[in-house]
């Protein structure tokens, strides 16, 4: 059974180290310099010995100017060879944490971006931008649906900037290729930029990973399921396209949505009686409780053959 968590912190753990022995090999880069290597001893000793005498409460001025004056010196020497001070800090991946995955006792965004992007098993959430109708899609959209595809921006980017004080669950319904994906990327990718998780899994991963859940011991269940209840937004993606697996799929995707109380964006290809068929009643009362969620259907033509 693959630990989820201890394989973010291993991601970040070799990400620090990278970073470590980037900043030492600079350093020892520097060293090989003769005039750089001599002003850094001088600087050493200097700093030892400020130390030494303030121990003993004596007067360090004239040991501070000299200090500086080295210090300048080294400084200078370091231009000169086209390297500096930054360039021998370690260049975390996250400079908030240091790439330790803890800022003040709790988890750091970062951990959680790569603990999600591991769930996802590597998929990419689709369409870097938020402005996904203007900036990139628009050419492609068939005259007569581009008012419609506006209304749905506009509702999406409402949608962000009120978030998470929105409808539980929203379900973005239509045909192969209209763009439900890409809206549902659009909305995840604004969404982190403000500073919110987003679990974004196609229906396929997240039925691997009720599987997972399903075989795995006790000790370790709450470990698989907790960041499908914990991610500011859990996006669903083409619900619909995995198989069914008994005792698994319909069990736990009832589970998580009784659970989840923060916000879930489901995409699907199938209409409400298709859902209602192939999930039960008890499923679809969640999915379309009219005082919890919000069905949006969007029409169009195949973008993607475009």
């Amino acid at each position: 059974m693959t630990d989820y968590l201890e394989k973010a912190y291993r991601v970040l753990k070799e990400s620090r180290d990278a970073a470590t022995e980037a900043a030492e090999n600079k350093k020892a880069a520097l060293l090989k310099d003769p005039q750089y290597a001599a002003l850094e001893k001088e600087c050493r000793r200097l700093a030892f010995e400020k130390a030494r005498l303030a121990s003993q409460n004596r007067d360090i001025s004239a040991l501070n100017s000299e200090y500086a004056a080295n210090c300048q010196k080294r400084e200078k020497r370091m231009k000169e060879l086209g390297v500096s001070a930054e360039d021998l800090k370690p260049g975390y991946s996250c400079p908030i944490c240091r790439d330790t995955g803890k800022v003040n006792g709790r988890d750091c965004a970062c951990l959680k971006e790569i603990l999600y992007r591991i769930l996802g098993d590597g998929q990419d959430i689709p369409c870097p931008e938020k402005d996904f109708l203007i900036s990139s899609a628009a050419d492609a959209i068939d005259e007569k649906y581009r008012d419609s595809y506006k209304k749905l921006y506009s509702l999406l980017n409402r949608y962000v900037e009120k978030f998470p004080d929105v409808k539980r669950v929203y379900l973005l319904g239509g045909a192969v290729g209209v763009g439900k994906s890409y809206a549902a990327g659009a909305v995840s990718h604004a969404l982190m930029r403000r500073g919110f998780s987003v679990l974004f899994l196609n229906a396929v991963r997240l039925n691997e990973i009720f599987l997972e859940y399903h075989l795995a011991p006790l000790y370790s269940k709450q470990s698989v399921f907790s960041p499908l209840t914990d991610a500011d937004l859990l996006v669903i993606d083409d619900l619909g396209a995995e198989p069914i697996l008994n005792n698994v799929t319909v069990n736990y995707l009832y589970a998580l949505l009784s659970e989840r109380s923060k916000p879930i964006m489901i995409t699907s290809n199938l209409t409400n009686a298709a859902l209602k068929q192939r999930y039960t009643d008890r499923i679809f009362s969640r999915l379309l409780d009219k005082d919890d969620s919000k069905i949006i259907l969007i029409k169009g033509s195949d973008l993607r053959l475009k």
